[in-house]
């Protein structure tokens, strides 16, 4: 096992709501080679805390490689965004998604993700987040460049009142309602997908 990615809050400023808030000097890391030979291959480790009342998250990506991904947490709660992509014509219109899922996950979920999610987890605990991924086929800049070009995901999910909630992200036209889903109810719904 390795370190493959170690996030610190400067590499995520472009992606959060308040870049000039304080918080955690180190958001995540990211080790691959988890099990060798095994289903999972990086294990990331997300620290709890917030950046002004955003979560600590991960940076969100798109996959531009058709595989899928699966995630399964080892310990600690978070929440997975995921925003399926806009197609108009044919063209992809990365300001736009048509749905936009909130799914709880807890430890000994799974969650299944298609090439057409963007996704981003967040630590909503107070204990680190930890989990593993299937994901072999590596990342590009290309599968970064839309979220960080739009500042993050289309909502930032925020503390408030002592829960999570969740706040619109201006860079996104016409967001869609908010789903909220337990990872239970994300896998039926994704098996209707596949």
């Amino acid at each position: 096992m390795q370190i493959k990615t170690v996030r610190t809050k400067e590499e995520l400023a472009s992606v959060l709501l308040s870049p000039e808030e304080k918080g955690p000097d180190f958001a995540y890391w990211v080790f691959s080679g988890v099990s060798q030979g095994g289903q999972w291959e990086n294990m990331t480790v997300l620290t709890p805390g917030t950046y002004g009342q955003e979560f600590v998250k991960t940076f969100g990506h798109y996959h531009n490689d058709p595989h899928e991904e699966t995630y399964r947490v080892v310990s600690g709660k978070g929440i997975l965004l995921l925003q399926k992509k806009h197609f108009e014509e044919g063209s992809w219109t990365p300001n736009k998604v048509d749905r936009f899922i909130i799914v709880s996950i807890l430890p000994g979920d799974e969650t299944l993700i298609t090439q057409e999610w963007g996704h981003s987890l967040s630590n909503v605990g107070n204990e680190p987040l930890i989990t593993l991924d299937n994901w072999t086929h590596g990342h590009t800049p290309a599968d970064y460049e839309e979220i960080e070009e739009l500042h993050g995901m289309a909502f930032y999910l925020v503390k408030k009142d002592g829960t999570a909630d969740i706040e619109p992200n201006p860079n996104y036209i016409d967001h869609p309602t908010p789903e909220f889903m337990t990872a239970a109810e994300f896998a039926k719904f994704t098996k209707q997908l596949i």
